[in-house]
């Protein structure tokens, strides 16, 4: 996981010996809606992805002129940097989320 605490370890010990569940219904709505959220980033993110590597560097070369000529401060992010750390983030959250219902499904 992307920042995990310090402690977390220690809190999914806590749920499974305290028994701390959640319902059923409520892990369909979140997977329902926080899933396919996920989903849809995953794909429009890793879409970039299939695009050839020239491509991405042109775009990302207008990208930095267009932010150079609107006058913004600083850089943009690089476009390659930005595709996989947007990918590895939705793969930490649903890293988390199959932890955490792991942790607390009523079976």
């Amino acid at each position: 996981m992307a920042n995990p605490l310090p402690n977390e370890e220690e809190i999914y010990e806590i749920i499974k010996k305290e028994k701390i569940e959640v319902h059923p219904l409520v892990w369909d709505l979140i997977d329902h809606h926080i899933r396919n959220d996920l989903n849809a980033i995953a794909v429009a993110w890793g879409s970039f992805k299939l695009n050839p590597g020239w491509f991405l560097r042109l775009v990302d070369f207008f990208i930095k002129i267009l932010y150079r000529v609107s006058f913004q401060p600083g850089e943009p992010d690089d476009l390659f940097k930005l595709i996989d750390v947007s990918l590895e983030r939705v793969k930490s959250i649903d890293r988390f989320l199959r932890k955490l219902k792991k942790a607390t499904y009523i079976s």
